[in-house]
């Protein structure tokens, strides 16, 4: 319903288009009536510089453009679209132009069946194009026999009648090839959007899924090849029917000239752009190649199968990527003279609008980039790689041209944007960790009333009984701060698996506290003002509340 509903209103549109762009009746069909008023001698000067047509049954028969005695153009026009509404309706006419000389005046007198209808005089010729008596009056005695001919035939009845039929005939055609279009375009759309569905891979360019832009693309195309055959045949359509009535034939005669000299226009520029668009399509093949052998280069040196000096692995990728894009962009500015259309003012000036919006609207897109290139070529995220980024810890995913990607251990996928990047500081717990896993610590603050050994004992016992924390190298503890009320000490140990972070410094903070207590060893967090006259530990008897046996027997701790 919708398609048919667009369609009616493009109709419409298209219509109303047409009609608009068409001569007036009341200009192409004077009657003495629209020009009872005398023009004043102004007016007159006007008319005699641009002169003034006679138009008989919708066809201009010739154009006065001079007065003659009291008479102005306009008068004379007047008199002579009178004299031809006034003659007979008869089926055959004889037209007749007499060259004759009255005064000062000389010129020809065109009559109709002897009824005399008007005068060319030699001051209406047109001499911007050297026009001659004769020209003059062979072309009007023509238009005026055609001009009776279809008054003649548009009273005819069996005339109306056939134009009428043909008409009925082609409407119900283009009804038919309306529905045609319609329908495929339909299928058309229903297409796309299960080829869309089917593929499942991604298209991307510098961290953007193209897909979904080219499927908009792809869709607004075919809306448009649907359009242009709708005009196409509503067009088609109009100027069939207009050229079935002899007062309309005029019209569709415009139509149909219109048509066919756009249609050889356009293969006209056809037939020229075809070097220059041979010329194209070989710089794009070229071009095309010289990309695949550099892209082949770049991936061989991304893989490290290939050394090049000052060109990293870890870089190649970015530096293939800008390489491409200036290789294309040299082939694009060798290319562009050779585009058909590159020299019109239209193209020129689609050219500035676009680069005017790229320009105002790219500078945030630009500033990714630049900061993208500033991470890629520092090299200090690689995929894979057990980072912190401000707040945010979690492993690299994908370092792209405008974002990186890193995953937590919620598997919580979070989007960084490089330009925050460059200004934010980052850790790197992976990079020099490649043979003995990454490195990790907890801290803790012990009193001076425990011996530091024995903490040293009790964290690494610990330490031993948390599943993931490697044996080699082995854990240690390192006594940081000698503070005013205690000791803060730090446990430093190595894993293999930095994505379990969070779940296996739990595990071993529980270790800890367990065996704190067994040891009867307080630890001094939160800090105390005073040091209390007991020590502050939870004995092994208390360790199991009867409210949380079953929740603890169910956890296996």
């Amino acid at each position: 319903m919708h398609c048919y509903r667009r369609t009616v209103i493009c109709l419409s549109v298209f219509l109303g288009i047409t009609i608009l762009s068409l001569p007036s009746p009341s200009a192409w069909a004077q009657t003495p009536s629209a020009l009872a008023e005398t023009p004043s001698p102004r007016e007159r000067v006007a008319v005699k510089s641009e002169g003034v047509p006679v138009v008989f049954w919708n066809r201009q028969i010739t154009v006065f453009r001079s007065n003659y005695d009291q008479f102005s153009a306009a008068d004379r026009a007047e008199r002579a679209t009178g004299r031809l509404a006034a003659l007979p309706q008869d089926s055959s006419w004889r037209i007749v132009a007499t060259e004759t000389t009255s005064g000062q005046h000389s010129g020809a007198i065109i009559s109709a069946n002897g009824h005399i209808v008007f005068a060319i005089l030699t001051t209406d010729l047109d001499s911007e194009s050297n026009e001659s008596l004769k020209s003059a009056t062979d072309r009007a005695t023509t238009q005026l026999q055609a001009a009776l001919e279809a008054r003649a035939e548009q009273h005819s009845l069996p005339g109306v009648l056939r134009g009428v039929g043909l008409s009925i005939a082609a409407t119900l055609l283009l009804v038919f090839g309306l529905w045609i279009v319609i329908h495929s375009a339909g299928r058309m759309q229903a297409l796309l959007e299960r080829s869309a569905r089917i593929r499942s891979d991604r298209l991307q360019v510098g961290g953007f899924d193209l897909r979904p832009v080219l499927h908009g693309i792809n869709s607004g195309l075919a809306k448009l090849t649907v359009l242009a055959a709708v005009v196409v045949l509503v067009y088609a359509w109009l100027t069939f029917v207009l050229l079935r009535f002899p007062y309309s034939q005029p019209w569709g005669q415009q139509l149909g000239t219109f048509l066919i000299g756009l249609f050889a226009m356009l293969g006209t520029g056809l037939f020229q752009s075809i070097p220059g668009m041979f010329t194209v399509l070989v710089i794009f093949l070229l071009t095309r190649t010289v990309a695949r052998l550099v892209r082949g280069f770049f991936s061989e040196v991304e893989k490290g199968n290939i050394e090049f000096p000052g060109l990293h692995p870890d870089t190649a990728r970015a530096s293939r990527i800008l390489v491409i894009m200036l290789i294309w962009i040299f082939a694009i500015t060798i290319a562009y003279p050779y585009i058909p259309g590159s020299n019109t003012d239209a193209f020129k000036g689609v050219s500035v609008l676009v680069g005017l919006m790229v320009s105002l609207g790219s500078a945030g897109f630009v500033n990714q980039i630049m900061s993208g290139l500033v991470v890629v070529y520092s090299r200090a995220l690689r995929p894979g790689e057990f980072v912190r980024i401000g707040d945010d810890v979690g492993t690299v995913l994908e370092v792209g041209m405008l974002s990186t990607k890193i995953l937590t251990y919620m598997r919580e996928e979070i989007t960084i944007p490089n330009g925050v990047l460059v200004g934010t500081q980052t850790v790197n717990y992976s990079r020099h960790t490649k043979a003995t896993g990454v490195l990790m610590k907890t801290t803790v603050t012990i009193g001076y009333d425990a011996p530091w050994r024995q903490v040293h004992g009790m964290l690494l016992h610990a330490a031993e009984q948390t599943a993931g924390i490697r044996k080699d190298p082995a854990p240690r503890v390192l006594q940081k701060t000698l503070s005013d009320f205690y000791v803060e000490y730090e446990l430093v140990f190595h894993v293999d698996e930095p994505s379990k972070r969070v779940t296996m410094l739990s595990e071993l903070h529980t270790h800890i506290q367990d065996q704190f207590n067994e040891e009867g060893v307080q630890i001094m967090s939160p800090h105390y003002e005073g040091q209390p006259s007991d020590k502050v530990f939870v004995p092994k008897s208390q360790w199991f509340p009867k409210s949380t046996e079953a929740s603890i027997a169910k956890d296996g701790r």
